[in-house]
């Protein structure tokens, strides 16, 4: 049995991103890494997550193709939830990748 390792991984990826950019659809679509959109400091909104890890009043931990999504902040609620989108409302501090 043949393990996938990061290279064979980052070279899929990186084909994906180039018949994104050769059709002209976006590289998100293709290669399904997370789509983060934040409102100030008080809305976030994350796309092409893998699952929840952990979610606390301060602190949200998302894996995601890219990573560990960590969100640290004060009140953080999930306002809604389904299997490609999160929304998270509170007060948002900071926002970070972990490998």
């Amino acid at each position: 049995m043949i393990k996938p390792n990061k290279k064979n991984k980052l070279a899929k990826i990186n084909l994906r991103e180039q018949v994104a950019k050769g059709l002209d659809i976006p590289t998100e679509v293709m290669s399904n890494v997370p789509v983060i959109k934040l409102s100030g400091n008080k809305e976030i909104s994350i796309e092409n997550f893998i699952n929840l890890v952990e979610y606390t009043p301060q602190k949200v931990r998302l894996n995601t193709r890219c990573g560990l999504l960590i969100i640290d902040g004060v009140a953080l609620e999930a306002k809604s939830m389904t299997a490609e989108r999160m929304l998270i409302k509170g007060t948002i501090l900071q926002v970070a990748f972990a490998l």
